[in-house]
C-alpha cells in the first residue's frame, strides 16, 4: 500500500487505514482535520447551502469507482462537538473519498463503515446489537462530560518571532514546536495539547505562522492558514513582543481581528517581559489595552514561566463546555515524521547564515527501528540553489556535520532512544512555489 497519510494525526491512522483497505484503495495522499462548530458551520454555508455544523465533511478530488485509488484522494473535515466518536466519522468521510455514497448505493457504504468499525472495536462480525450499545453508551459518556469539562481552540496571532512557538510550548509542558529567533520560523499550524484533568479542562493551542504579506505561494498558503484557523478559534491569544512594543505590525494585526466573522475574545499577552524594566512594562501594557480588538491584557515570559499560571486559568474559563478532544496524555496532533523534519530544521535555522532559513526545508523519508533499539532516520534538506547547498554542506562537510550532530541529539531526546542520522542535502529549485508539493508537505 503506497500511502501519503502525513496530514493524518496519528489517533486518526488506524481508521483512515482500515477505511482505505475496505475500499480497495492501495494508494493515495489524503488528510484529516478537526475543526470547531463555527468553522464547519462555514464550510457547510460555503459548499452545501446549509447553515449548520454537522459531524463530518468530505472533499474528494477525483470523482472515481471505490476501487480505482486517485493519487490526490482529498480531505475530511471533522467537528468533534458534533460526533460521539472521531474514527467513525473519518471511516465516513474517507468512504466518500473513495467514491461512496451512502445517499444512492442503498445501504452499502454504511454497511462497509460497520465492518470497519466492527474490527477496528475488535468485535466479531454481526456484533451489531453490542455495537449499537456501545455506541449508546459513549454518547451517554460524552453527554456526562460535556457538563463538567471545558474544551476548545485557541489561536496564536502576532507578527513573527514574538515568541508564540515558546509560549504553545510552555502552556503544554513539553516541546511541540521548533524554536529559532529567526522570524517565521513556523510555517505548518501546529496544534499543542494541554489538559488539566483535576480542574477538568483542555486547550488546544493553534501555533500559527507569523503575521505576514505573502511573497509567494508558500507564504500566501501560510497566511490563508492563519485567516482560517483564527475564524475557528474560541479565543485568540495577540501575542505582543514586549521589547519591541506595539508597532505598525500589531496594529495591522488589530484591525484584521476586528474584522473577524463573528465575535471571538481577544487576550493579548505582552511577552518577554522578564526583560523589560517596571517603567518599559508598563508602557506597552497601556500600549496593548488601547488595542480596539483586546478585551485582556496578560503580561508574561514564555520563556520563564512568569504569568502563565493566571493566562492558562482565564482562558479555561473562556473556552466552551464540551468532551475532550484528544485523550489526557496526549501533547500534540503532529505525526511523528513532521515533528522529527521539524527538529532538523531547527537545528538549520539556528547553524546558518540569512541567506539560508527562507529557501530551506527538511523532509523525513524514513523511520526504522532496529531490534537493538537504534533508530535509523533518514531525512533531506531542501533548498532551491547550488549556492544554498554549498553554504549548507560547508568546507569539507563541516557544517552539514554540525547541523547533523546537534539534530541527532534533539532526536534522541524526543524518541528516547539511540539515533543514527542519514541528512542529504539536496537542490529543489523553487520548491516554495510547488503547489502539490506543498501539499505534500502539510502546507495547507
Amino acid at each position: 500500500m503506497s500511502l501519503e497519510l502525513a496530514d493524518v494525526s496519528p489517533q486518526m491512522r488506524p481508521a483512515v487505514v482500515a477505511a482505505l483497505e475496505a475500499a480497495g484503495v492501495g494508494e493515495g495522499h489524503l488528510g484529516v482535520e478537526l475543526v470547531g462548530e463555527e468553522r464547519m458551520r462555514k464550510l457547510n454555508r460555503e459548499h452545501r447551502g446549509v447553515d449548520d455544523a454537522t459531524d463530518v465533511l468530505a472533499f474528494p478530488l477525483d470523482g472515481v469507482d471505490p476501487g480505482a485509488g486517485p493519487r490526490e484522494l482529498g480531505d475530511v473535515v471533522i467537528c468533534p462537538q458534533r460526533c460521539s466518536d472521531q474514527r467513525e466519522a473519518a471511516v465516513h468521510g474517507v468512504l466518500h473519498l473513495c467514491g461512496y455514497d451512502h445517499e444512492a448505493d442503498d445501504g452499502e457504504m454504511l454497511e462497509l463503515q460497520a465492518q470497519v468499525m466492527a474490527r477496528l472495536d475488535g468485535d466479531p462480525a454481526g456484533a451489531d446489537a453490542e455495537r449499537a450499545s456501545k455506541r449508546t453508551d459513549e454518547v451517554s459518556t460524552s453527554e456526562r462530560e460535556r457538563s463538567s469539562r471545558r474544551v476548545g481552540f485557541v489561536g496564536l496571532a502576532g507578527r513573527p518571532n514574538v515568541g508564540k512557538s515558546t509560549l504553545v510550548n510552555a502552556v503544554t509542558g513539553v516541546r511541540v514546536a521548533i524554536v529559532s529567533e529567526r522570524p517565521q520560523t513556523t510555517r505548518r499550524s501546529i496544534r499543542g495539547v494541554a489538559t488539566d484533568e483535576r480542574a477538568g479542562w483542555q486547550l488546544i493551542l493553534v501555533d500559527l505562522p507569523g503575521v505576514q504579506k505573502p511573497r509567494d505561494v508558500l507564504t500566501e498558503r501560510m497566511q490563508s492558514r492563519v485567516e482560517r484557523e483564527l475564524a475557528d478559534s474560541d479565543a485568540v491569544l495577540f501575542v505582543v513582543n514586549g521589547e519591541e512594543g506595539v508597532g505598525p505590525g500589531d496594529r495591522f494585526i488589530d484591525k484584521a481581528l476586528l474584522g473577524a466573522e463573528h465575535s471571538i475574545p481577544v487576550l493579548c499577552v505582552v511577552n518577554k517581559t522578564d526583560r523589560l524594566g517596571k517603567g518599559q512594562t508598563a508602557e506597552v501594557l497601556t500600549a496593548a489595552a488601547e488595542l480596539e480588538s483586546v478585551d485582556e491584557v496578560f503580561p508574561i515570559s514564555a520563556r520563564s514561566g512568569d504569568g502563565l499560571e493566571a493566562l492558562v486559568r482565564r482562558l479555561a474559563e473562556l473556552v466552551p463546555e464540551g468532551p475532550y478532544l484528544y485523550p489526557p496524555e496526549q501533547s500534540s496532533d503532529q505525526p511523528s515524521e513532521v515533528l522529527l523534519a521539524e527538529l532538523v530544521r531547527e537545528q538549520v535555522l539556528n547553524r546558518t547564515r540569512d541567506e539560508i532559513p527562507h529557501s530551506v526545508e527538511v523532509a523525513v523519508t524514513d523511520v526504522e527501528r532496529r531490534d537493538d533499539g537504534l533508530v535509523t532516520v533518514r531525512a533531506e534538506v531542501w533548498v532551491e540553489a547550488d549556492s544554498q547547498k554549498a553554504i549548507l554542506i560547508g568546507r569539507r562537510g563541516s557544517k552539514v556535520k554540525e547541523i547533523g550532530s546537534g539534530a541527532r541529539r534533539e532526536l534522541e531526546r524526543e524518541l528516547g532512544a539511540k539515533v543514527h542520522l542519514d541528512l542529504r542535502v539536496k537542490v529543489r529549485k523553487r520548491w516554495r512555489r510547488d503547489e502539490a508539493l506543498l501539499d505534500r508537505l502539510g502546507i495547507e
